[in-house]
């Protein structure tokens, strides 16, 4: 089967510009799109294509940044959110700032109560879905080693 990814490489280039290639950005893409899958797949949630999409676009904008880290690359300036620097940007620090706020974006995604009306009420409690959060020796492969 087949599957869409949540982003295209597109997408990331708005955020990275032209110095990483299509089929590089691809790749990324399909890893960053795996652990999405398993994250939300572990969790019991339903995937909330816009969730995903910015999910994916951080998880790969991490990956740029992690390859920037690895190959010394410094492009001259960078920012993501609340995190801005210019000159050598601290790569791996905004690798796992990105990779974070993706994870953030996703467990918002499933962190509110829900309410359904049934026959009788019930109610989903934060606190129950603890039981379903990933521990650290569980989380998905993806940059294993900023963690």
């Amino acid at each position: 089967m087949v599957r869409m990814s949540y982003c295209t490489a597109a997408n990331v280039k708005v955020y990275v510009g032209t110095t990483v290639s299509d089929a590089d950005l691809t790749a990324m893409i399909v890893d960053a799109d795996r652990d999405i899958l398993a994250y939300f797949t572990a969790s019991g949630e339903t995937i909330d294509s816009d969730v995903a999409k910015s999910a994916s676009i951080l998880l790969v904008r991490a990956a740029v940044a992690q390859r920037f880290y690895l190959t010394g690359e410094n492009p001259t300036s960078y920012s993501a959110g609340d995190y801005s620097q210019s000159g050598a940007a601290d790569q791996l620090k905004l690798a796992q700032d990105l990779k974070a706020e993706a994870f953030r974006v996703m467990d918002e995604c499933f962190s509110n109560d829900v309410s359904y009306e049934t026959e009788e009420s019930v109610t989903r409690s934060d606190a129950l879905m603890d039981d379903f959060k990933l521990d650290q020796s569980e989380q998905p492969t993806f940059f294993t080693e900023l963690t």
